[in-house]
């Protein structure tokens, strides 16, 4: 057999002998038994079209007679670039029919790629979608001959392609009709070029006898019937996506539907116009619909949510004990987002999270999860109806052997894989072979794995995958990932090992992730600061991780992450690139530079975009090219308060005001620079009464900033209230003295000192305001305030309590500017500001990064700032926690820091905010480690 070296021509003779039926002679008695019923739609933008069984079949026969009358021979290989669509199919089947071999390549793969593997099959044919012809022309070149071609569809230009409808209807002969079909069991059907993970692609072959065996065995757990709708998502190039869309449906006689896009608003027309009943995708895809639906319950009334969640125990209550599925009678309209029909879903190409598929199961729908590979035809594994194990990728399909080879004491260990499934060998790559194939014809699979004591198996990650961590831990990243990506924050992430230059002994690695956030949902929520809540989420669920599977370096992007065709990620050309462009997760050598549209030069040359353009390259000076495209944070490189004194610079330079909704809405320089068009002029001036040209906090703060409707009231005598809470806070302290064993230090430092003031703690509670003001004496409790975020405090009755207890509710990380003269023209009406510098809490007492709010409030208005260090609260009540215990509590006050001296001490005219930042986080350091000192 040509192409195949002796080791795999003596794999297929010692396959087990197969049917004399054949795969293309079912699908020739399926169409010819029922050939008025559809068999494959097509969703486009120019509207819907379908083709019969019969149809089908006639077009298979001509495409095969057509290929014998051009000099196809049985045994070439004719390939097949292009798009999902009917035709795509059609074509697949009549080269299998004609007895030559289909190698399906991916129409996003470079013209140097599709030249390689052109080259490499030896190509004599290839069918090409309009969007492939200029990549395949270029892939020619590169091969130095031509290939001749056949459009699939209609070209826009003469290009000199064969037409598909000309070779589609092409009359066959009676005689041709009634020969028997050419191809036999072990005759190669497919050259599949699998898109590798780790390394180097290779040339899978599939035999006639794989393809019959792999859709016999899946049939047999299925059970599909003629009357099924599947809906195709995933690109049938590869042999995951030709299980159930080609070779299944072909044989059952059921309909499979192709869209012309796989966004979510296509997704969602295929599901309710076709009345899907089956639907086969990849873990990624149910998890954006885990997200869609469960951000629509959080979103909904406390009443709903709570009906929700028991509605979601009772139906798995129903299915698990009594085999009962309500799950359309419970959450009908979540079933309606999926068409109202669908009944089956399969999952594959990588592991699942357990809590999604057990929502799932919970709403009703029934997922059915899968293990393969290419080079096992697709699946060798697969879950049973009556045997659906969460989290299991099932038992071995009948007839397949699965066993782990050298497991360690968990059980886990290679999963070897051998049967009727299993490829004959890699096509021109005997040193492959030599390394996939043991002795007697296992397949190493290069996954590990381990059965549980029913036979169920669990795939826990890839060999060439594992992190060796300097404890001699070993990490497998896709468990990790499993967790982190539960995160409704999170689009895309990878867990990584790097070397870690710390450890004892060579080849030690650590946990590094590269994350894609999940832009649309931190709009929804309103979260500016994307990388602070990304990876307080991220750390959040770390906690309930061993230490040794937590990562603590979190690479944030806004590219997607390079992945296979069956969205498996490239591990190791991802690692090339962090190796490549460091921690900041962006290339610079890939700047939009060259791709400004005319629409784009207009919104990058407006006053709005030049005053962007100025404070950007004040806060990050080597930026070269600001696009409209690049995100603010990821591509370049602006943390919270860079982000937030640009659009505090924009503001102040345009004369405008932001609405908080509307910034949480912008997150690239495109949407800020439309954002800052549609501005409303602003209330507030500088000292001149016109807006400044360079951004300054002295004209901030010091410019005409009344009327501030959040500050109204904190001037306000509350003798009542504040004796009230005064009461209530000082019972509060008594009882924390012997509850927490509270010890307050050096309290009378604030006996010395005259409002206005600003009061500093380190923060790693919730309760930490109640704690540090249980200790004011009145005369400084009755002048304290605080600034909020404003999410908390927009209800009837916190905004209420905001005004009671004197909180100004706007967000600094939305808000900076307005934030900051907020506190400004408190501090000015004789007030304290109780401020924490970190803005989010500690997991385990250690300060996080200090903000420079308080510094730039304290220099420009010339008040000392009082550090206090806190330690113990993060016991008390910690970050992520619903429970509070008791431990021991230390406060304790620090000397004032005169916060304009320490600004001005030095050589330029710019006051150093940085420089007193650092001072009152080294002197809350000072106090902690004191406070932890055993003495």
């Amino acid at each position: 057999m040509e192409g195949i070296e002796p080791l795999s021509i003596a794999a297929q003779v010692n396959n087990p002998t197969m049917p004399n039926q054949s795969f293309c002679q079912r699908v020739a008695d399926a169409a010819q038994a029922r050939p008025m019923n559809l068999a494959m739609t097509r969703f486009g933008l120019d509207g819907v079209e379908s083709v019969s069984f019969g149809s089908m079949l006639a077009q298979i026969r001509s495409i095969a007679f057509r290929l014998a009358q051009e000099g196809i021979e049985r045994g070439d290989r004719v390939a097949i670039i292009g798009e999902n669509h009917p035709r795509w199919a059609i074509t697949y089947l009549g080269i299998l029919f004609r007895g030559a071999v289909v190698t399906p390549l991916d129409p996003a793969a470079s013209a140097s790629t599709l030249a390689a593997f052109l080259g490499d099959a030896e190509a004599k044919l290839a069918f090409i979608s309009p969007a492939a012809v200029e990549k395949f022309t270029a892939a020619c070149d590169h091969l130095g001959r031509s290939i001749p071609a056949v459009a699939m569809q209609p070209t826009s230009e003469n290009d000199g392609l064969a037409s598909f409808a000309d070779w589609s209807t092409t009359a066959t002969t009676a005689e041709f009709d009634a020969s028997p079909l050419p191809a036999q069991p072990d005759d190669l059907a497919l050259l599949m070029y699998t898109s590798g993970t780790t390394g180097k692609p290779k040339a899978v072959p599939l035999t006639h006898g794989n393809i019959f065996a792999q859709s016999d065995k899946i049939q047999e757990v299925m059970h599909l019937s003629d009357r099924e709708v599947i809906l195709s998502l995933l690109p049938l190039f590869h042999a995951y996506s030709q299980i159930v869309n080609l070779w299944l449906a072909t044989i059952i006689g059921a309909r499979v539907v192709y869209l012309s896009a796989v966004g979510s608003a296509e997704v969602e027309r295929g599901l309710k116009e076709s009345g899907a009943t089956v639907l086969v995708g990849v873990p990624r895809l149910w998890y954006l619909f885990h997200h869609k639906i469960f951000d629509a319950v959080q979103a909904a009334p406390w009443f709903k949510r709570n009906l929700f969640r028991r509605l979601l125990s009772l139906n798995g209550f129903l299915r698990d004990v009594l085999g009962l599925n309500a799950g359309r009678i419970f959450f009908p309209p979540v079933h309606r987002t999926f068409g109202g029909k669908l009944r089956l879903a399969v999952s594959a190409g990588a592991s699942f999270d357990r809590s999604v598929a057990i929502d799932f199961h919970r709403l009703g729908f029934t997922i059915l999860q899968g293990y393969g590979l290419t080079e096992t035809s697709g699946a060798a594994t697969l879950t049973r109806f009556e045997d659906n194990l969460v989290g299991s990728v099932g038992t071995p399909l009948n007839g397949v052997e699965v066993k782990i080879d050298e497991p360690n004491d968990a059980g886990i260990g290679e999963v070897f894989i051998r049967g009727p499934i299993v490829t004959p060998g890699y096509y021109h790559n005997p040193e492959a072979n030599q390394e996939a194939f043991t002795e007697d014809r296992w397949f190493r699979s290069g996954d590990l794995g381990h059965f549980d004591r029913a036979g169920h198996l669990f795939i826990v990650g890839r060999k060439k995958d594992v992190i060796v961590l300097p404890s001699g831990k070993n990490v497998f990243p896709e468990d990790v990932e499993a967790q982190y990506e539960r995160s409704p924050y999170v689009s895309e992430l990878c867990v990584l090992g790097v070397k870690d230059e710390s450890a004892d002994f060579a080849g030690a690695e650590k946990l590094m992730a590269v994350v894609v956030p999940n832009f649309e949902h931190l709009k929804l929520q309103q979260r500016t600061n994307t990388r602070e809540w990304v990876v307080w989420e991220l750390e959040n669920l770390g906690r309930e991780l061993p230490e040794y599977q937590r990562v603590h370096d979190f690479i944030l992007r806004a590219e997607p992450l390079p992945r296979t065709a069956t969205r498996k990620v490239r591990r190791f050309e991802l690692r090339e690139q962090i190796m490549k462009i460091g921690t900041r997760g962006t290339d610079p050598s890939k700047t939009p530079a060259a791709d400004f549209t005319p629409a784009d030069r207009a919104a990058t040359d407006s006053p709005a975009g030049r005053a962007l353009a100025k404070a950007i390259r004040l806060q990050a000076p080597e930026t070269e090219v600001i696009h409209p495209v690049m995100n603010l944070e990821i591509d370049l490189g602006l943390d919270s308060l860079a982000r937030a004194e640009c659009l505090a610079s924009i503001e102040q330079a345009l004369g405008v005001e932001f609405k908080p909704a509307e910034i949480t809405s912008a997150l690239t320089v495109g949407e800020w620079i439309a954002l800052a068009q549609t501005a409303q002029p602003s209330t507030v001036k500088s000292a001149d009464g016109k807006p400044a040209l360079d951004f300054d906090w002295h004209d901030v703060l010091n410019g005409d900033i009344s009327g501030i409707p959040e500050v109204q009231g904190i001037s306000k005598p509350k003798p009542f209230t504040t004796l009230a809470a005064f009461l209530i806070l000082k019972l509060f302290n008594f009882c924390s003295r012997f509850l927490f064993r509270l010890e307050v230090e050096n309290i009378e430092v604030l006996d010395k000192l005259e409002p206005p003031y600003l009061i500093c703690p380190n923060h790693q509670s919730f309760v930490d305001p109640v704690f540090v003001c249980s200790t004011y004496p009145h005369p400084v409790l009755k002048n304290i305030f605080h600034v909020g975020a404003s999410q908390y405090f927009q209800g009837p009755i916190t905004s209420r309590l905001a005004r009671m207890i004197n909180i100004v509710p706007i967000d600094p990380d939305v808000n900076l500017r307005r934030a900051l003269r907020a506190g400004a023209a408190t501090l000015r009406q004789g007030k304290i500001l109780n401020i924490y510098p970190e803005g989010q809490r500690s997991f385990d007492g250690e300060m996080l990064e200090f903000r420079n709010g308080a510094a730039i409030l304290a220099t420009e208005l010339d008040l000392p700032i009082v550090p206090v260090a806190l330690d113990g609260a993060y016991r008390i009540w910690p970050r992520n926690s619903r429970r509070i215990r008791l431990a021991k509590l230390k406060i304790k006050f620090g000397e004032p820091i005169n916060a304009r001296a320490l600004a001005d001490d030095k050589t330029d005219e710019v006051p150093s905010y940085e420089t007193v930042t650092a001072a009152v986080k080294e002197s809350i350091q000072q106090m902690l480690d004191e406070m932890r000192s055993p003495s």
